[in-house]
């Protein structure tokens, strides 16, 4: 295994780095003919161990087969999706690849501030749908793996799909492939005429056939073994969901109102479901473009965006939420038999991650006896209060800035507000290195954005009002992820003695499958790997 592993060592450090493509792109005997690529939507870094008993699909099976990273994370402070997505396939912190947020603000000539969508572009409409605002990556900066693929072979195929565009956009970088995402109000996946300009017949044939199946059981039941659920915290509890309808089952009926069939497919996106049309739809594209299976090497990218929703609704300790995952862990599984079947067991290679935790429920924190708080409205109404105050008190934009600063930072809740030039500069605050490492020049985000200003809470204190919990800070509950690779020659070991990021994730996939990639990347193959198997 020692030797397997120098092996695989030797050939990232071969590829990583270099920028000329090899003699010949097709793939030899015994390497990868296709790049996977999942990413679990808010799976925070401890819960495969939390609910390791209860997986015997697709999770048992990388934790079991895979070589496993302990304490990975982001490398930035701005955790959300459109931001950790990016960072996953450009290799790049966010300062480079330019999704900073999944929206910002810039300022128009006039001095006025717009808000930008991550993926939003207005030349690039829905196909099928034109009133639908357009999507596109034309707000990434950088290319990404899919892009290095292609760059390689241009006969490469590429996939990516997700339930949310802000997912399966960035993760296929800015390379024009097959990229599907759910649009919710149709109930159908759809994509933009950046990519095409009408939908291949299996996609059609899947929407028409599979979607209003997949989409449309009006009732949640909890599918977790009695003997397993003590590994969730108990129910009910009135800080999840609606306050309410806090236990399973879970009916739309109850749950939602509005005309149909929106009110179904809006509520059935916040359930399982969207995961298994994902799955779906990646094994027809699988076997209709013969991924894998045509002397390339090809690129499929799957974002699973139901831990999200539910976990946003729940939170990651939730009945739901072991749920949810039990059943993605079943998704996987399938997943996984498929590739052995249509590609074959050593012809893939796969990275497994997510693009940003998520806070415990305070309430939860509270009742283990551990401080946390949950900020309400009154608490957001109260900064908006000091920054009006601070813009009434006259003065140049540097002066209002300085008591916009000093008058938040006097909050209880607030642990830091950074000014944007303080993060240049070098020192040992870590935090501040997260925050310049999500600083775009131009895209400005948080409530203090306009004025160059960065917001830090204090720990445990949670930025959303009434119930269940988010993300998007820079603490470790928040940029601690899981860090698998599975495929031919990579050892079933878990690393606890070499540090890893989400940028390295894409070089390594690349190394692994023969794949050139630019030489300025903030990713790379982390030193010791080589040293053997602990």
């Amino acid at each position: 295994m020692r030797s397997q592993l120098a092996l695989l060592v030797g050939a990232f450090t071969t590829l990583v780095g270099c920028s000329q493509a090899p003699q010949s792109p097709s793939p030899q005997i015994g390497e990868p003919t296709l790049v996977v690529y999942v990413v679990v939507d808010q799976l925070r870094g401890d819960l495969l161990d939390r609910y390791a008993a209860a997986f015997d699909g697709g999770f048992r099976r990388l934790m079991d087969e895979g070589m496993v990273f302990e304490g990975a994370s982001h490398r930035h402070s701005t955790t959300t999706t459109a931001v950790g997505h990016a960072t996953l396939s450009t290799g790049v912190v966010p300062a480079r690849h330019g999704l900073n947020g999944n929206s910002w603000s810039e300022r128009r000539p006039d001095g006025s501030l717009v808000d930008v969508y991550a993926v939003a572009d207005s030349t690039a409409p829905i196909v099928g749908l034109p009133g639908v605002p357009g999507r596109s990556p034309a707000n990434l900066m950088r290319d990404g793996l899919a892009d290095w693929i292609l760059e390689r072979d241009p006969a490469a195929r590429v996939v990516s799909l997700s339930a949310k565009d802000r997912a399966a956009i960035p993760m296929a970088g800015r390379a024009r492939g097959h990229v599907y995402w759910i649009q919710r109000e149709e109930g159908r996946f759809v994509t933009s005429t950046h990519y095409r300009e009408a939908y291949p017949g299996w996609v059609a044939d899947f929407n028409r056939s599979r979607m209003p199946l997949l989409l449309g059981d009006s009732v949640w039941q909890q599918s977790t073994p009695v003997g397993i659920r003590e590994l969730a915290r108990p129910d009910p509890a009135s800080y999840e969901g609606d306050g309410i309808h806090t236990t399973f089952p879970h009916v739309r009926s109850q749950e939602t109102d509005g005309p149909m069939p929106y009110a179904q497919w809006n509520w059935s996106g916040g359930t399982p479901a969207p995961d298994r049309a994902v799955l779906e739809l990646a094994e027809v594209a699988v076997e209709e473009l013969e991924l894998g299976r045509r002397g390339t090497v090809d690129y499929l990218a799957l974002s699973f965006s139901q831990t999200d929703y539910v976990g946003h609704g729940y939170g990651p300790l939730s009945q739901e939420q072991l749920d949810n995952l039990l059943r993605l862990d079943a998704v996987l599984g399938d997943l996984l038999d498929m590739l052995d079947r249509r590609v074959g067991p050593d012809r893939w290679v796969l990275g497994l991650s997510s693009d940003h935790g998520v806070m415990t429920t305070p309430e939860w924190l509270q009742h283990e006896g551990r401080g946390a708080r949950r900020l309400e409205l009154e608490d957001f109404r109260r900064i908006r209060e000091l920054v009006s105050t601070a813009e009434a008190g006259g003065g140049g934009r540097q002066e209002v800035r300085d008591r916009i600063a000093e008058a938040v930072g006097a909050l209880d809740v607030v642990a830091q507000v950074y000014r944007t030039e303080e993060l240049k500069s070098e020192g040992p605050d870590t935090l501040a290195a997260l925050f310049a490492a999500a600083t775009v020049p131009g895209r400005m985000t948080g409530i203090l954005g306009a004025y160059d200003l960065h917001l830090l809470f204090r720990e445990a204190v949670l930025a959303r009002p009434g119930t269940g919990t988010t993300h998007g800070s820079p603490y470790w509950y928040d940029r601690h992820v899981p860090f698998i690779l599975r495929g031919p020659g990579i050892p079933a070991v878990r690393r606890s003695d070499v540090a890893v990021h989400t940028v390295d994730m894409a070089p390594i996939l690349a190394g692994l499958a023969g794949i050139p990639v630019p030489n300025d990347l903030d990713g790379r193959v982390p030193e010791g790997l080589g040293r053997g198997v602990p």
